[in-house]
């Protein structure tokens, strides 16, 4: 069976220098996990890309578990041959035959020369195969710089040639691990999800936190962020979900809390119990989906002061988006219908009636001073629950409702 194979190209990785090799041991890493289920493929890294073969799987497949993986700045189907001339014009009239042309449609070779050996120069090449191609398919103009149709053809340093007719973006960014371990604020709602991704876009492994408050908040509003973790392992691996026990604290709070400060002081907490997580996770960074100005705790004097009980990187990704921005990124990776489902989390259902914009620091801390934070919070972090989160877990949760039916 002829072997197929992909070329995929790096993009930002080629500025990495002697670090390069181990962001490119990430993305292939990624690419065999993601591959698994399709077959046993091989990679095999270059300089400024890396090849990627197997034996059964169609293209179309491949194309799309490659599309999804961070740190691909594009790649494309390549097909080897001889390296002679007649064997490149017969793979070149064959691939365009497998295409459905219009008349008036145009094309362009692309030629690059590696083996300087090679009997023709690039200019020589690009025009026989425009001739051959002229010839067999007299619909097709020629156009060099809008062309409908570009064939790529490589002369390698080894024995064979390399044409390609298709290019395919990728996810671009950085490979998914390169940039350390994050521990993601994970609601329910729009927001958390899409920083999850773009953090995830820029290579950081994450973890997912959620904050459940049982009976004030439903199973479902808990299987709903479940069902978004799995969303965002898609694009990585297999995600660490921490469900954090929250209602308690929140009761404390309504308690001894005034209501318009309530929101300020449950963000702070929430913090001290990240700390504590990232610490045993041995992670870098928070991450939360914060958009500035969005909400009240999200405003520059409100976050100045839930921030100010902790020394750990906070990473907001979405700090600057705009929410109609947020929607349309939630509706093209698949987060949306899910977000969208109408289980509240627990900050929605302790939100306070007019919370505060400008909260004062010397204020809260009195108002904490009314909790016991150390016990609240120890009794949080032991009674966390952690499950490892897959894509496949969406796969399972559709067959066990059609048990039901």
């Amino acid at each position: 069976m002829t072997e197929k194979q992909i070329v995929v190209h790096y993009g930002e990785l080629s500025t990495k220098g002697r670090n390069r090799k181990s962001f490119q041991n990430k993305i292939a890493e990624q690419i065999r996990y993601r591959t698994q289920s399709l077959e046993r493929v091989k990679v095999l890294p270059e300089h400024d890309f890396m090849y990627v073969s197997w034996q059964e799987t169609d293209y179309e497949s491949m194309v799309e578990v490659l599309k999804d993986i961070p740190g691909i700045a594009y790649f494309e189907p390549v097909y080897q041959v001889d390296k002679e001339i007649q064997a490149i014009k017969a793979k070149a009239v064959d691939l365009f035959s497998s295409l459905k042309i219009q008349p008036g449609q145009t094309f362009r070779i692309i030629a690059k020369r590696q083996d300087k050996t090679f009997p023709l120069e690039t200019y020589d090449i690009q025009r026989e195969l425009g001739r051959t191609l002229g010839l067999a398919f007299p619909d097709l103009k020629v156009d060099l710089k809008h062309a409908d149709y570009s064939l790529r053809v490589q002369i390698a340093q080894k024995d064979a040639a390399f044409l390609s007719l298709n290019r395919y973006p990728g996810l671009q960014g950085m490979p998914y691990g390169s940039s350390g371990r994050g521990m993601l604020m994970l609601s329910g709602g729009f927001d958390s999800p899409i920083a999850g991704y773009l953090m995830m876009k820029r290579g950081m492994e994450i973890e997912a936190v959620h904050f459940s408050s049982p009976p004030y908040t439903s199973p479902q509003a808990l299987e709903k962020a479940k069902k978004l973790t799995a969303k965002l392992a898609h694009y990585g691996m297999p995600i660490k979900f921490h469900n954090v026990p929250f209602a308690h604290i929140q009761e404390e709070i309504k308690a001894s809390v005034y209501d318009n400060e309530s929101m300020t002081v449950m963000r702070r907490i929430m913090l001290r119990i990240m700390d504590q997580l990232l610490v045993k996770s041995k992670a870098d960074a928070i991450i939360n989906g914060e958009s500035l100005g969005q909400v009240a705790s999200q405003t520059i004097k409100s976050m100045r002061v839930i921030n100010a009980v902790t020394h750990t990187p906070i990473l907001r990704p979405l700090i600057a988006t705009d929410k109609n921005d947020i929607i349309a990124l939630a509706e093209k990776i698949g987060t949306y219908d899910i977000s969208n489902e109408p289980y509240e989390d627990c900050c929605t259902v302790f939100a306070p009636t007019s919370p505060h914009t400008r909260p004062k620091q010397k204020t809260i801390e009195e108002l904490e001073s009314r909790l016991d934070l150390r016990m609240l919070i120890e009794e949080a972090v032991q009674g966390v629950e952690t499950q490892v989160i897959g894509e496949d877990y969406l796969v399972a949760k559709q067959a066990d409702f059609k048990e039901l039916l």
